[in-house]
């Protein structure tokens, strides 16, 4: 996949910028239905650990959840980019859940699983899952991307649909949250084209300088490392896997459809 003009890029974010006044007009009516709705019950806000990435959360009564708007915004965007069945599904970094529940709630998937590094999400997620009735169709797990690639199969892997949101940089790179990473493209996109059998939907930042501070002050201490981590590196290797096609733009990021060769 060549890379994108920056007109062309220009003119995606300002469809995103569009997309959000009419996507938010569509959510407040929403958000007052399912406040009808909740009037009156027991409501559970899925949100631990508090402040960790607030804007993840969301509230269920009697079987219904109802996310922020960036979740639902961006639920909605990523779900375009699904097979018309989504039969199975692996969120790798899945914060709270809302995704792998989403996916689970759908009565044609299977069985959907979440990874992430941070126990407290897990354990959120597994509330959530609890609360929503789907905890035998979706499962959660304090993991890292070689404990997958260790057992695969006792894992439920490879699986039809595979989200990586706003994760491969630290995979790539690592953070004070983890200590595994692999600065290696090879590496990594050879074991997640492994973990899927249709498509993987993909958004994080390519660049160094679009990534966060810390992987700024790590990229200095690693010029070979720096030097791999460039968009078009990216694609050339994940070309060798998956035909990749730049969607959309959520915000500044560009969000992906790699479909699996």
């Amino acid at each position: 996949m060549p890379a994108l003009s920056l007109p062309v890029r220009a003119a995606m974010k300002a469809q995103w910028r569009l997309r959000t006044v009419r996507d938010w007009a569509a959510y407040r009516t929403r958000r007052a239905e399912f406040e009808k709705f909740a009037a009156g019950k027991t409501v559970t806000r899925v949100e631990k650990p508090v402040g960790e990435r607030t804007r993840h959360v969301y509230d269920i009564a009697d079987g219904r959840a109802f996310t922020t708007f960036q979740m639902d915004q961006r639920h909605g965007i990523v779900a375009r980019l699904y097979p018309e069945r989504v039969t199975s599904l692996l969120d790798i970094g899945c914060c709270r859940g809302w995704f792998v529940a989403s996916a689970a709630l759908r009565p044609e998937c299977e069985r959907a699983l979440g990874i992430d590094v941070i126990p407290d999400f897990i354990e959120a997620a597994d509330e959530g899952a609890r609360l929503l009735g789907i905890d035998k169709k979706a499962r959660y797990a304090h993991a890292y991307l070689d404990d997958l690639e260790r057992d695969s199969a006792g894992w439920g892997a490879p699986f039809q649909t595979l989200l990586l949101i706003n994760t491969y940089h630290y995979m790539f790179w690592g953070s004070y949250l983890s200590p595994k990473h692999w600065p290696n493209h090879e590496r990594l996109l050879s074991s997640l084209a492994n973990l899927c059998t249709d498509r993987m939907i993909f958004m994080s930042p390519l660049e160094v300088s679009e990534c966060p501070s810390d992987i700024h002050n790590k990229a200095a201490e690693h010029p070979d490392w720096a030097a791999q981590y460039t968009e078009a590196r990216f694609i050339e290797v994940a070309s060798n896997y998956f035909d990749v096609k730049l969607e959309t733009h959520i915000g500044d990021r560009p969000l992906y459809l790699m479909r699996k060769k």
